[in-house]
């Protein structure tokens, strides 16, 4: 009875243990005002969006889509478009400008080059989260001044209960208001899909440099479900990778969106099929044939 006694006891410390280590950290987790306001952001339309217009000729588009992977990584909870705008005659060159909510972030013309990704952080940084430390990218006095919010926590979660989120419903830049014929790409961010919606940007604006105006990431994050990947031409799905159950192949998408904008546009190999029937021998001749036997060694 007293081994019992005392397994009993040793139990419950070890559960009191295991309670406390699980629960310290959620009493120590201060939420920030985007956490309490994100969802209304998601379902009001509101919210923070970038968009970055590039030169087509000067070949600028890997230079914007890199910035644009630079941001959504580094603002994974701030930020919830980024929009890439190719920009053709007859409008000026040399154009690479970003923007947040349509007020300009970074001119290369004003600011005399480009910006560095650190610097154009820090400027995104300072108008979406001003209290945010980017590490490496920052500077010490942001550092400092993080540190001395920290010491007020009662201040900043009766901050957080009373936020007013005018200001981001004021500020609502959605999918209505970007240049079309726009293509929107939604992937999930807990599942580490940027890469891949970065890749099949830059596919299709390579593809459909005349085409299309601008295409658009956006990540998905809680309180969305998780395995989102939705590819959306004008606000209409092309694909749904909940309904096909994978990923679609870059051509498939080329083949679909130059179905509906140029239905007389060449796509090169992309329209090629795959002959499975041996129909390919059709295509060339018998002294093409003898001399490909030849080579391989077939009688």
């Amino acid at each position: 009875q007293k081994m019992a006694s005392s397994t009993r006891w040793v139990l419950l410390l070890l559960l009191a243990a295991t309670t406390e280590a699980f629960t310290s950290p959620l009493r120590r987790y201060r939420p920030r005002r985007r956490d309490a306001v994100s969802l209304k952001s998601f379902e009001s339309g509101g919210g923070e969006h970038i968009s970055i217009e590039y030169c087509t000729g000067c070949r600028w588009m890997l230079r914007a889509a890199w910035m644009s992977q630079e941001l959504l990584t580094t603002f994974q909870q701030e930020l919830d478009s980024v929009t890439l705008i190719p920009s053709r005659p007859p409008a000026p060159g040399g154009v690479f400008t970003v923007k947040r909510n349509d007020k300009v972030v970074w001119d290369r013309k004003q600011d005399g080059g480009f910006p560095e990704s650190k610097e154009l952080k820090q400027r995104v940084r300072n108008l979406v989260a001003p209290n945010m430390f980017l590490g490496h990218s920052d500077t010490s006095s942001t550092e400092e001044r993080r540190e001395e919010r920290e010491d007020c926590v009662d201040c900043e979660r009766e901050t957080i209960s009373n936020a007013d989120t005018t200001e981001l419903e004021k500020s609502d830049t959605t999918s209505a208001n970007v240049p079309k014929p726009n293509v929107e790409i939604t992937y999930c961010t807990g599942c580490r899909w940027l890469l891949r919606a970065a890749w099949v940007a830059q596919e299709l604006l390579t593809t459909f440099d005349t085409e299309l105006a601008s295409v658009t990431l956006i990540p998905s994050r809680p309180p969305a479900k998780g395995g989102i990947f939705t590819v959306t031409l004008d606000d209409k799905v092309i694909w749904n990778r909940a309904k096909t159950g994978r990923f679609p192949q870059p051509k498939e998408l080329k083949q679909m969106i130059r179905d509906r904008l140029a239905p007389s546009k060449d796509l090169g190999h992309t329209d090629m099929k795959n002959h499975t029937d041996g129909s390919i021998v059709d295509m060339i001749d018998d002294d093409e044939a003898s001399d490909m036997r030849q080579y391989f060694g077939v009688m």
